[in-house]
């Protein structure tokens, strides 16, 4: 997966009517693929995250450095749960598994996966409330 950020230098050149509303900075999260959808109306998780990314300076998170922090923390929580075979909008009790060893990968893991006691809420919440979502999400399609 990449992380890119947001800019529209040269955007008169690329067809489109208007200026795209997407803030200066905003992450991009893109699959390794650089494909965003797998068919008409079937939108990757990737382009799902992007859209709330895109809603953080509306949702309390105004500032860049915020955005990014959380584009970080959901890139790696999304990584994590394709090496354990979990979609982020698998089942709830998929979902809370793989929180569950998250949470345990991130507090007991290699030196490098471990989270320093200080940011250990904020990790820990970003995933918990895309799981959260994602669970609501399935929810409501029936799943």
């Amino acid at each position: 997966m990449i992380l890119s950020f947001f800019s529209s230098r040269g955007w008169e050149s690329w067809d489109v009517e208007h200026r795209p509303l997407i803030p200066e900075g905003m992450p991009v999260l893109v699959d390794d693929d650089l494909r965003f959808e797998n068919g008409p109306a079937a939108p990757r998780p990737t382009a799902v995250v992007n859209q709330w990314l895109r809603e953080l300076p509306a949702s309390g998170a105004p500032a860049p450095s915020s955005w990014e922090n959380y584009a970080r923390v959901v890139k790696e929580w999304m990584e994590f749960l394709a090496e354990h075979g979990v979609g982020l909008f698998d089942s709830r009790v998929r979902l809370k598994a793989a929180l569950s060893r998250y949470a345990e990968h991130r507090a007991a893991g290699t030196l490098k996966a471990r989270f320093a006691a200080t940011t250990w809420g904020q990790h820990m919440s970003i995933p918990a409330v895309r799981t959260v979502r994602a669970v609501c999400d399935n929810t409501a399609r029936g799943s």
